[in-house]
């Protein structure tokens, strides 16, 4: 035997970005956002008790949401040339990113349930407030989890070489970016300060290049 290679195969990106100088942002969207789930129902898709608003956040006027859609904007970008770049995929020289985001407000004992976003390319999630869930005492409380895209896969008996899950504990002011086909799912939120966060589709069109000036 001359060696032994392993070679990692149709591995799924996840993308965890930490964002600095976002406090005032964070504490004006969470003051914001938290007045409107109280007065305006929310929507029903994977949530479980949990206050999602309508899809409308990226084009709402005012300068916190101009900066809110900056954000999601540049992290969108940057998520999706590290996924290439770690990928080793061709990259086209520029992008037009159609974007669509909503709010999310998670109360004690909220959950969701397993879904994804197919008819996207990237979706995303900003932790504007994680909350004070004591993870010590409920280590799963709120956690972001990951299920496995290939399904199927035969367990090895005393050995967990395909773990089923994947979590990411949320934490505030983090972007957290993944293929939009990947089934995720919430864990229940234990804390007792609402968690808020915004989710975001990314849909990727390449922007042709301008052709030469002949004249």
């Amino acid at each position: 035997m001359n060696g032994v290679d392993l070679l990692d195969v149709f591995a799924t990106p996840i993308v965890v970005l930490g964002l600095d100088g976002v406090d005032d942002l964070n504490d004006a969207l969470t003051a914001t956002l938290l007045q409107e789930s109280e007065r305006v129902v929310g929507l029903s898709r994977s949530n479980v008790g949990a206050w999602h608003s309508v899809t409308d956040l990226m084009s709402r006027p005012g300068p916190m949401f101009a900066e809110l859609t900056e954000l999601i904007t540049d992290a969108g970008r940057l998520g999706l040339i590290e996924m290439a770049r770690r990928s080793g995929a061709r990259v086209w020289p520029d992008y037009r990113l159609g974007i669509q985001a909503w709010a999310m407000v998670v109360n004690p004992g909220d959950y969701l349930v397993p879904h994804d976003h197919a008819d996207a390319h990237l979706s995303g999630v900003y932790y504007v407030d994680a909350g004070d869930a004591d993870q010590e005492l409920h280590p799963e409380s709120g956690l972001l989890a990951f299920m496995d895209p290939r399904g199927g896969l035969a367990t090895v008996p005393g050995m967990e070489l395909f773990p089923s899950t994947f979590t990411v504990e949320p934490f505030t002011g983090v972007v957290v970016m993944f293929p939009s086909f990947l089934t995720h799912y919430v864990h229940p939120y234990r804390g007792t300060r609402p968690r808020v966060s915004v989710s975001f589709n990314i849909r990727a069109e390449p922007i042709p290049p301008t052709p030469l000036d002949r004249s």
